[in-house]
């Protein structure tokens, strides 16, 4: 990950600092992910989001947010999204379960 933007490289993030575009949804595992691509409106970096709770079980919230390069037209699949972003450099994790507004690491996710 380059260095520059306090806005998106630096939590807590704001929807309202990104243009974001829904992607879909990754259905597998009961998890019903939302997957959006997030366009940082002060230096137009673009970050792959994966979000997802488990529905009845509290602090279950987790987001996973990886830096991705220019659109070069191809898609995102959704059910790629956690492959994407777990492989990737480092990445960004947040969210009730992690109970952090943003945490930087690395290496593969692990899927609940």
């Amino acid at each position: 990950m380059t260095v520059g933007c306090q806005v998106c490289q630096e939590p807590p993030f704001r929807r309202l600092d990104f243009d974001s575009t829904f992607v879909g949804i990754d259905d597998r595992s009961g998890r019903f992910g939302e997957v959006r691509i997030e366009q940082c409106l002060h230096c137009e970096r673009r970050w792959l989001v994966y979000f997802f709770e488990i529905e009845g079980i509290s602090e279950s919230g987790r987001w996973y947010r990886g830096e991705i390069g220019p659109d070069d037209g191809t898609p995102i699949a959704p059910t790629e999204a956690l492959d994407v972003i777990g492989g990737l450099d480092s990445y960004f994790v947040g969210g009730s379960y992690f109970r952090s507004e943003g945490t930087l690491t690395s290496g593969e996710i692990r899927r609940p």
